[in-house]
């Protein structure tokens, strides 16, 4: 719903310079919060880049707000307006699930939005928020402020389009060198200052099921490819498997610690890739302090908003792309289910549609699905991940028509241009052995043989 009343001075009002602007737009986290009205519709930004102080206040206001909408993905802490005791006060929306939007969703204080990730700014533009608000770096000396490790994923449309955009000016949080994150302080209309600290996702530990599919996927990688790993415990550990590797590219939706150790080691120098020579270029990051310090005013990085970084026209440009992404489950003719378990969403359809279809355009590009074949149920039963069909209610992320290699700890499967039936056999091929018979055996009673 849009504001019908200004709620604060024309952002066009004439200051001497930057800085006095700055201090006439600053206040505390509670007065940014006495802003929001009942009805609005906010876009916050994700991850490290959710306003942690104005998140608080707001929250302290939850019983004075009704129908408020508040856009996010990735939120890294559990505010109380995210509570279940005020599911009429705030309702939010998420093309994206980590832990704490699994925990809304069950609450049914939140809704799972299906898009694909370069397609946040056309959701924007359908949602139209008329509120704003992320983490950004204090200013430079020219007054423009950065929008950091998420900023990629808020368009700078729906940015522009807001009636009232709230920053909160954190010193701890990294300048991403970019064109498109950077945000002037006559762009916004509220300034809050915080030194919170920022959420660390550690590297989760690598299993020896991990260690081997990774063994694999690096054998299917050459020297020279320009590579994009996709979020996730799975793609970052691939990522350290490739330290023996010479000359790598890299275009990511997601920058990882793994891809750090890399370019430190010089095995990504992007010497080879066809454009964008020389620059590692990502939408945003996930990792830890080391990670922040090592990406803050890199100049070897170039980040750009998700609509263009994910378009699959712009990712086939690059020669030799390699796409690694993961799946949670397979059937056997190659549907892909990587965001939820059965009817329960556990992730989100990411942007791994859009580096299958760019690599399938990228010239000589590969698009590789990692997939543990096995898994081991609550009650302690080894159950297979690679079935004649899906659990009812689980969703297909990726269509069996776009892929290609699928790649398991016993092996790599080459699914493109293959009839169903052969199909099959490679994939029960890459199954666990204690349930290749019992495939083969289900596979002849549908009828596929």
């Amino acid at each position: 719903m849009a504001i019908t009343e200004q709620r604060l001075p024309e952002r066009s009002t004439k200051f001497a310079n930057w800085k006095d602007e700055y201090q006439a737009k600053l206040m505390d986290a509670s007065d940014a919060a006495k802003l929001i009205r009942s009805n609005d519709v906010i876009m916050v930004s994700g991850g490290t880049c959710i306003p942690h102080d104005f998140s608080v206040a707001l929250s302290n206001r939850a019983d004075e707000l009704k129908n408020v909408t508040i856009c996010l993905g990735l939120a890294l802490k559990l505010y109380d307006y995210m509570q279940p005791q005020y599911r009429e006060h705030f309702q939010i929306e998420t093309p994206f699930v980590g832990p704490v939007e699994r925990m809304c969703l069950e609450w049914k204080t939140a809704q799972y939005i299906p898009v694909h990730l370069n397609q946040l700014s056309l959701w924007m533009d359908a949602r139209k928020p008329n509120v704003t608000t992320f983490v950004v770096t204090p200013p430079d000396e020219d007054g423009y402020m950065n929008r950091s490790n998420f900023g990629g994923l808020v368009p700078r449309r729906a940015i522009k389009r807001s009636d009232l955009v709230i920053v909160e000016v954190n010193s701890n949080t990294p300048w991403l060198v970019s064109d498109d994150l950077k945000i002037h302080v006559s762009e916004v209309d509220a300034i809050v200052e915080t030194d919170a600290d920022l959420t660390e996702i550690p590297d989760i530990p690598i299993t020896d099921v991990e260690r081997q599919i990774a063994h694999y996927i690096v054998d299917m990688i050459p020297d020279g490819s320009t590579v994009q790993l996709g979020l996730g415990g799975l793609a970052n550990a691939i990522g350290y498997f490739l330290r023996d590797k010479k000359d790598l590219g890299i275009h990511t939706e997601v920058v990882q610690n793994s891809i750090m150790e890399l370019m430190e080691l010089g095995v990504v120098n992007n010497s080879k890739k066809n454009i964008n020579t020389g620059i590692t270029t990502g939408t945003f990051c996930v990792g830890n302090a080391a990670l922040w310090k090592y990406v803050d005013k890199n100049p070897d990085f170039w980040w750009t908003e998700v609509e263009h970084n994910n378009d699959p026209y712009v990712i086939g440009q690059y020669d030799n792309l390699i796409s690694v992404n993961n799946a949670l489950m397979m059937d056997v003719t190659g549907q892909v289910a990587s965001e939820s378990i059965r009817h329960r969403q556990y992730s989100g359809t990411g942007g791994q549609v859009n580096f299958i279809l760019g690599a399938h355009l990228s010239k000589g590009g590969k698009s590789i699905l990692a997939l543990n074949s096995s898994f081991t149920d609550r009650e302690g039963k080894l159950k297979s991940r690679i079935v004649p069909f899906l659990p009812p209610g689980t969703i297909v992320s990726t269509s069996r028509n776009d892929v290609e290699y699928v790649v398991t700890e016993y092996g790599v499967a080459n699914l493109r241009f293959k009839g169903v039936n052969e199909r099959i056999r490679e994939m029960i091929r890459i199954a666990h052995p204690d349930f290749r018979d019992e495939l083969m055996f289900q596979a002849k009673q549908i009828g596929w043989f």
